[in-house]
């Protein structure tokens, strides 16, 4: 997935938390989908070729091109990665120099939003923006499934990274012991009590699941196979946001009229709903 990470306001700041296997990729990356924003509305042809990778609804691409101090962001970001990848890999020049030298003379006319928006978050992460602020969700994001066994040449971890990781891991545990209780244990006896039809605590685990993928989550984490493998329980692989969402949902189904609605969600997304 074309994508790139919002670590700091500051795109100074944010290119050199980018960990060493980022920064490279995220500079190219980026220079894609603003070249995608030229291909899609500008006269003048851009750099790259246009990329079947990045679709008009894609988070980043969307973001990017909603305002233009938006894509001058990302347009900083992408010349302070570059400095990143001299810096730390003690290299001269970069192909990418004259790819950024062009979009700094050819600023899109058609943004007409001068004002930097709200960040916008991809479909797989989305769920960290309800809980966090932008960049600490994307921070969290960060240490939960993208840099957790990289390194940062010539740097050093960012100042957060290991406290936040930490963090993580503590309320993680005690979000997974929260859910399983739920659904094994609480939502079972109240199933026992109204003589429900979802009685089995897998079947209390699909319901979140479903409905925290808003899709047959067993399908839906096979499109993720830089986040998740679909042989392994998918509690103990899901991230913090994940599991806060898990924990609201299974805490939504006490209620039996959500019960109702979100199971029933859940069977639609899997063709298994009765009319």
């Amino acid at each position: 997935m074309v994508n790139f990470f919002y670590l700091d306001k500051d795109p100074k700041l944010c290119a050199q938390y980018y960990c060493d296997k980022h920064v490279n990729k995220i500079l190219i990356e980026i220079l894609q989908i603003l070249s995608q924003i030229h291909h899609n509305f500008e006269k003048k042809t851009p750099p790259y070729k246009k990329s079947s990778l990045i679709s008009e609804t894609l988070a980043p691409y969307v973001w990017a091109s909603s305002s233009i101090n938006n894509y001058k962001y990302c347009l900083s970001l992408a010349e302070e990665l570059l400095k990143e990848y001299k810096f730390r890999f003690e290299k001269d020049e970069h192909k990418c120099e004259k790819v950024i030298l062009w979009f700094k003379n050819n600023f899109p006319k058609s943004i007409k939003k001068k004002n930097k928006t709200k960040i916008k978050f991809t479909n797989n992460v989305k769920v960290y923006g309800e809980y966090f602020d932008d960049i600490t969700a994307f921070r969290y994001v960060y240490v939960d499934f993208k840099c957790k066994s990289d390194k940062w040449t010539k740097r050093g971890k960012p100042s957060w990274f290991d406290s936040l990781s930490k963090k993580s891991e503590l309320e993680k545990k005690k979000l997974k012991d929260k859910i399983l209780e739920n659904v094994k244990v609480k939502l079972p006896e109240l199933s026992k009590k109204h003589n429900l039809k979802v009685r089995r605590f897998h079947s209390f685990l699909r319901i979140c699941y479903d409905n925290l993928f808003n899709d047959k989550w067993d399908r839906k984490i096979k499109e993720m196979t830089n986040m998740f493998d679909p042989k392994k329980p998918l509690i103990n692989q899901l991230g913090l946001g994940h599991l806060m969402k898990v924990y609201e949902i299974s805490n939504e189904l006490f209620d039996l009229k959500k019960l109702e609605k979100l199971n029933n969600l859940s069977l639609k997304y899997r063709n298994k709903l009765v009319k």
